[in-house]
């Protein structure tokens, strides 16, 4: 998620200087995940402070303790946190709309060509994954166990990279996974015939491990981008994502707000 000027953010940044004028002073505290582009964003509006931290989740009680105003974050993990933590409220105006893919080792062009043809074939089975934890149906979720890297066993395991802190794509739950990713992640394993070894870092760390210490690909909600594709391919996307506002629920200043601009016009001038 984090990346350098695309449309989206080209539009947002212009968006912001419609909205936000030439004051210098910063205002709003916007809360958002180190490494992402809800960062990105953030940091493209004037007349804000962006305050990072390691985790959404995070970023959502800080914000609800008063040391931020806002919070940005992609929609489905919103939704998430709304149902998790109690007090939040999402503003209904995407700021954006990016495509999530799988990051992949550039030196395994046939990894691509496999892992995209899964896409294709297994694509009912992907969309019912991802529907069931967008619904909330918790009884149908399926937990996975990881294997142990090792770099003797390299042709045999799948090394996937992610962070899992971004529910619904990926979490943890004692010493098994669970998300849309993950379940993803199963399905190429054993689609491809190998064990599957996840490696679970910092999210900002996850797009530069693929391609080193045997990591084969990326999963955790990663928005194709010009910056990553310089380091790594992508698959065809398999996800449409949305960057959205989240305030506290005793909030209202936003809900009058019908565009980005009119959202944007409270945001930078708080």
């Amino acid at each position: 998620m984090k990346k350098l000027i695309a449309l989206t953010l080209v539009l947002v940044m212009a968006l912001s200087l419609a909205a936000c004028g030439a004051k210098e002073e910063a205002g709003a505290k916007i809360a958002v995940q180190k490494g992402t582009t809800s960062l990105m964003y953030a940091d493209a509006l004037k007349n804000v402070e962006t305050v990072s931290y390691d985790t959404f989740a995070l970023a959502a009680k800080d914000m609800l303790n008063g040391n931020a105003d806002y919070l940005f974050v992609d929609k489905t993990t919103g939704k998430a946190l709304e149902k998790e933590i109690a007090g939040l409220k999402i503003i209904e105006i995407s700021l954006s709309s990016e495509n999530y893919g799988i990051g992949i080792d550039k030196n395994q062009a046939d990894l691509k060509t496999k892992i995209d043809n899964i896409l294709v074939e297994k694509a009912a089975e992907i969309d019912a994954i991802k529907e069931k934890y967008m619904n909330g149906e918790e009884d149908k979720y399926v937990g996975i166990t990881s294997g142990t890297k090792d770099g003797s066993k390299a042709a045999e395991q799948l090394v996937v990279a992610t962070n899992a802190e971004f529910a619904p794509w990926e979490y943890k739950e004692g010493n098994q996974y669970y998300g849309i990713d993950m379940e993803i992640a199963k399905l190429f394993a054993d689609e491809l015939g190998l064990e599957l070894v996840i490696d679970d870092m910092e999210f900002d760390a996850v797009v530069g491990a693929v391609g080193k210490q045997n990591v084969d690909i990326a999963m955790s909600g990663i928005t194709i981008t010009t910056e990553r594709l310089q380091v790594i391919n992508f698959s065809e996307p398999y996800y449409t994502e949305s960057i959205v506002c989240v305030v506290k629920d005793s909030n209202t200043e936003l809900d009058s707000a019908g565009t980005v601009v009119d959202m944007l016009n409270v945001i930078c001038k708080k």
